[in-house]
C-alpha cells in the first residue's frame, strides 16, 4: 500500500522532488567539497585567499623567488556522523489499513494514494529539512565563535563534549573587559551600557588593524539581535550624529539628531564610519530534548550566530564541507536513496514487529575553514 502512495516513483525518484527546495543551505562561504570521503579523518589545508605580494629586486643575471601558492595541512579530526529518523504516523497507516481490508481495490483510488504520498512526502521533509539546518548550524557557529562545540544545548540526545578548534588565531579572538562591553548584562539599554564602551571606534580600529595586517577584504557579522540594539547604543547614535551633522554642538544635539534616522539610514552610517558592510543573521535552530516529568521528547530552539559575539570573515570561498560516503546494502526489504550529491542517505524501512514503516536519514558531514587567519572572533557584551 506504501508503495503504491509513491505512484510510478522509485524512492531514490521521490527524493529527487526535494533536490529544488533544499539545494541552497545557509551556508555562506562554504562549498561542498568535491571529493566524499571513504575515511572519517579530515584534513584541514589552508589556502592563500589571493593576496598578491611584490615582486623581489634582483640584479640582472639573479633568478626571481618563485612564489608559493601550494596549501598546507594546518588540522586534522574525524567528521561526526549525524542521525535522525521519522516513524510512519501508525494510527494513520492503520486507517488506511482498515479502509482497503473493507472496501478492496475500490479503496486504492487518487485520494488514498495522495494521502498516503503526503504522509511520506511530510516525514522525508521533515529530515531534509532538519539535515540543511545541521548545515546552517555548523557554519554560524564555527564563523560566530571560531570553533565547532558539540554540547547539551545543540545535541542533547548524543555525544557530547566534542569540540572542533579550526584554529583560528588567538590574536584574533578577543573579549572585551567590562567596563568596555557594549553592555555589562544581557538586558541591552543605555543604563547597562559599558562605561568606555564605544561600538563604531572599537570596529573601525579592529578592521584597520586587519588592513594593516594583510587581510582580504570581508565583512562583520552579528546577530540582527545584536545589530537592532547597537542601533540604539547612546555612543553609536552620537557618533552618527556628528559624522552626518556635523553643526551640532554638543553630544546631547548630535544623539537627538540620529534618534531621529531611520534604521537604514543609521546603518549605512555604520559601514561608512567602520569601513566595511555588516551582514546580520537571524536564524535558530531546533532540537529535540527529553522532559523527565513529561516522559517526552520537547522542542527547544537555540541561536546558531553567538549573539555575544561580532565576527569578521573575508568575502568569497572560506572552506568547505566534508562528507564522508555513505555506505549501505542491498536489502530487499530497504529502499534507499542518496541526496547533496550522494553525501546523504536516505532509508524507507519496514518493520515486522511494530507493523510500522521507517524512514531515516544518515549523513557524516563537518563545515571547515580553510582560511582561519584571518577570521577574527570579538565577544563585545555579557
Amino acid at each position: 500500500m506504501l508503495t503504491f502512495g509513491l505512484g510510478n516513483f522509485s524512492f531514490q525518484q521521490f527524493v529527487d522532488k526535494f533536490k529544488t527546495k533544499y539545494n541552497q543551505p545557509q551556508t555562506d562561504g562554504f562549498t561542498w567539497d568535491n571529493e566524499i570521503q571513504l575515511d572519517f579523518t579530515y584534513e584541514q589545508l589552508e589556502a592563500e585567499l589571493g593576496i598578491a605580494t611584490l615582486p623581489t629586486y634582483v640584479d640582472l643575471d639573479s633568478p626571481g623567488v618563485y612564489k608559493q601558492f601550494e596549501k598546507f595541512k594546518i588540522g586534522s579530526n574525524k567528521i561526526p556522523r549525524q542521525k535522525h529518523g521519522f516513524a510512519m504516523n501508525e494510527k494513520i497507516l492503520r486507517e488506511k489499513m482498515i479502509m482497503v481490508q473493507r472496501y478492496g481495490q475500490a479503496a486504492l483510488n487518487a485520494d488514498t494514494q495522495n494521502a498516503l504520498m503526503n504522509l511520506q512526502f511530510d516525514s522525508v521533509d521533515k529530515l531534509l529539512a532538519g539535515d540543511q539546518n545541521a548545515l546552517t548550524h555548523q557554519r554560524m557557529r564555527i564563523v560566530s565563535t571560531g570553533k565547532f562545540d558539540i554540547t547539551a544545548e545543540n545535541n542533547p540526545n548524543g555525544l557530547k563534549g566534542l569540540t572542533f578548534d579550526f584554529g583560528v588565531p588567538a590574536e584574533n579572538k578577543v573579549t572585551l573587559t567590562t567596563t568596555s562591553r557594549w553592555w555589562t548584562t544581557t538586558t541591552h539599554t543605555t543604563a547597562n551600557e559599558g562605561s568606555a564602551s564605544d561600538p563604531l571606534k572599537f570596529l573601525k580600529d579592529k578592521r584597520k588593524e586587519m588592513k594593516k595586517a594583510g587581510f582580504p577584504d570581508g565583512n562583520y557579522e552579528m546577530s540582527e539581535d545584536l545589530f537592532d540594539d547597537m542601533l540604539l547604543h547612546s555612543k553609536v547614535l552620537t557618533r552618527i550624529g556628528h559624522a552626518l551633522y556635523p553643526a551640532a554642538g554638543t553630544d546631547a544635539i548630535a544623539l537627538s539628531y540620529a534618534q531621529n534616522l531611520t534604521d537604514d539610514a543609521i546603518k549605512a552610517a555604520i559601514e561608512r564610519i567602520i569601513g566595511c558592510a555588516i551582514v546580520t543573521r537571524d536564524s535558530a535552530a531546533a532540537v529535540d530534548k527529553f522532559d523527565a516529568a513529561t516522559k517526552t521528547l520537547k522542542k527547544e530552539t537555540i541561536e546558531n550566530f553567538d549573539p555575544k559575539n561580532v565576527a569578521y570573515v573575508p568575502k568569497g570561498q572560506i572552506g568547505t564541507i566534508k562528507a564522508v560516503q555513505p555506505l549501505f546494502f542491498d536489502d530487499p526489504s530497504v529502499r534507499t536513496a542518496l541526496f547533496n550529491g550522494g553525501r546523504t542517505l536516505l532509508t524507507q524501512r519496514y518493520e515486522s514487529s511494530t507493523k510500522s514503516m521507517y524512514v531515516e536519514s544518515e549523513m557524516t558531514v563537518l563545515c571547515v575553514p580553510q582560511a582561519p587567519r584571518y577570521m577574527c572572533v570579538f565577544t563585545v557584551t555579557a
